[in-house]
């Protein structure tokens, strides 16, 4: 995650078509959808589960067995789609304009854009993908805030008392959280840190789970700000073993002990589960430009070393003597 000056209009490094790139800089969320296949998005995947959703409500069952029953010859006999319903309320046919607004060129998603907003203004996805097509980090950060606004209009607080601890896990809620994630992202790159690492922190409240690996912003943002007894708590409350997790723990321990044993064992479960890391971090491997990051992450290997790189260089350059530790244990 880049510090960036506050103030600075540069363009979003997130977005629709303009950037090019997910908002998320983690291509690896917790959840087992974060990596659909592809030609089929996480949109395609919250359509089908709509879809499912009120095609599952239309139905009587009387135990578990007759919904997997119904569940699996219907999957059998649609190829393993779920029948596209017909959209019936004005939030529906909003929704189904915006699903084709995401794969649309751009002069006809934003007409697609400015229809469903016909439909119903509090179209939270609208404004998402107005965002990430803004030409700067203000005007996206003004559309964010918007879809913020639209969904917790929409949702209602009802759905935030109830819903509160799986947010997650009701589809309703998707577009919110991803615009909740859009704006934090974007608010820091323009600077207003504070802000933003109170966003990550509301959306894990929200979704204890995180399946949209907001917890590797957020630490990124407190080691960052310094703020080490957060970043602990944070390392603490997820039993996490990506690269970005063990060698942020080693980081943090360097800080806080020194060249104690403690850091060197963090340190060496870190080299341990990323190799590869040392080479970027260190320069003997050049990181490639923003546009041509890995479009997947696998564990372990080169492109998880990149990902993890790209947003935690300024930790360790702001950590006096952390690269040379790191150059020791790493030959």
């Amino acid at each position: 995650m880049n510090a960036r000056k506050k103030g600075n209009d540069e363009k979003p490094t997130a977005g629709h078509r303009r950037a090019g790139r997910a908002v998320s800089p983690r291509k690896r969320e917790a959840d087992p959808e974060a990596l659909p296949p592809v030609g089929f998005s996480r949109l395609d995947m919250e359509q089908q589960m709509a879809d499912l959703g009120k095609l599952m409500a239309e139905q009587d069952f009387e135990n578990i067995d007759e919904a997997n029953d119904f569940l699996r010859n219907l999957l059998e006999g649609s190829g393993g789609q779920i029948p596209h319903r017909k959209p019936e309320t004005p939030a529906e046919k909003a929704q189904e304009l915006i699903f084709q607004a995401v794969s649309a060129p751009e002069r006809r998603a934003r007409k697609l854009i400015k229809d469903a907003l016909k439909l119903d203004p509090n179209c939270v996805d609208a404004y998402v993908l107005l965002g990430e097509m803004a030409d700067n980090l203000p005007d996206a950060i003004a559309q964010f805030r918007k879809a913020v606004a639209a969904g917790e209009s929409s949702l209602g607080p009802s759905v935030f008392e109830e819903g509160r601890g799986a947010f997650w896990g009701l589809v309703e809620t998707r577009p919110y959280m991803r615009a909740m994630q859009n704006l934090a992202t974007s608010l820091w790159n323009y600077g207003e840190a504070d802000e933003a690492v109170r966003l990550y922190q509301a959306m894990l409240a929200l979704n204890p789970g995180d399946n949209q690996g907001v917890r590797y912003q957020l630490l990124d943002a407190l080691l960052l700000l310094r703020r080490h007894e957060e970043a602990a708590e944070l390392l603490e409350r997820f039993d996490d073993g990506m690269a970005h997790w063990a060698y942020n723990q080693a980081l943090l321990l360097f800080r806080t002990e020194g060249r104690s044993e403690n850091a060197i064992e963090a340190l060496e479960t870190a080299l341990a589960i990323n190799e590869f890391v040392p080479d970027y971090l260190l320069g003997y491997e050049i990181m490639p430009d923003p546009d041509e990051m890995p479009e997947t992450i696998s564990f372990g290997d080169e492109s998880e070393a990149i990902s993890y790189v790209f947003g935690a260089f300024p930790l360790w350059a702001a950590t006096p003597g952390a690269q040379y530790w790191l150059n020791e244990y790493a030959e």
